[in-house]
């Protein structure tokens, strides 16, 4: 059982690791605007956050079960791109939160950048 419980705790240690030095490189460039990106088992999360770190705009793919993980994301991400056009977003940094690169994550991204938004 120790072993369970050590491995989790390094587990836990590695993600706290990543997150902070992602914050650490993307807070010392003192952005505008921060798209932050949250994910858990069976959801997306996506937060435009502004440089004082008040919410802008934000979105979720709870309202899509029909599909995958992924296509659900890109469905957050085709009503979010309206939003960020009518405030004016045009560029942002990409914060993936401590998470791999990799994944509905990287998908994400993608589709942020293939609607317009520089990162």
């Amino acid at each position: 059982m120790s072993y369970l419980k050590n491995k989790l705790q390094e587990k836990l240690r590695r993600y706290m690791r990543r997150k902070h030095r992602v914050n650490e490189t993307i807070k010392s460039q003192n952005p505008e605007f921060r798209l932050l990106v949250e994910r858990s088992n069976l959801y997306v999360k996506a937060q435009v956050l502004g440089r004082d770190g008040k919410v802008i705009a934000s979105t979720t793919d709870k309202g899509a079960s029909w599909a995958n993980k992924s296509e659900r994301a890109w469905n957050a991400w085709e009503a979010f791109a309206a939003v960020l056009k009518d405030k004016w977003v045009s560029s942002l940094v990409f914060d993936r939160n401590g998470y791999r690169y990799h994944g509905r994550v990287k998908a994400f991204a993608e589709w942020v950048r293939k609607g317009g938004i520089q990162f």
